[in-house]
């Protein structure tokens, strides 16, 4: 069991890194319990708070990365903005 905590640490922090790299700022914090994805001022962010449980921390940075992958294959940087700038799961 300490074996998949410490797989899943390092999952969460290779997929951060990945995230700033492209540019996205990755926040954690005291968040009252919560967590999401937002795009401000053609920023995007991720939310978390330090005390979500690692798997659900995992399931949001995977998720920004497909939406940063599904933005660069559509080449737009106005995906979304229909819905107030945020990331949507089924492109039109």
């Amino acid at each position: 069991m300490a074996a998949e905590k410490k797989l899943l640490e390092e999952q969460l922090e290779n997929l951060r890194r990945k995230l700033t790299d492209a540019g996205v700022k990755v926040l954690s914090g005291n968040w009252g319990g919560k967590g999401g994805i937002a795009r401000y001022k053609g920023q995007w962010f991720v939310v978390m708070d330090r005390h979500l449980p690692p798997n659900l921390k995992l399931r949001l940075l995977q998720r920004m990365c497909q939406y940063l992958t599904i933005d660069e294959e559509q080449n737009s940087e106005t995906r979304g903005d229909r819905n107030g700038g945020a990331p949507t799961g089924n492109p039109d």
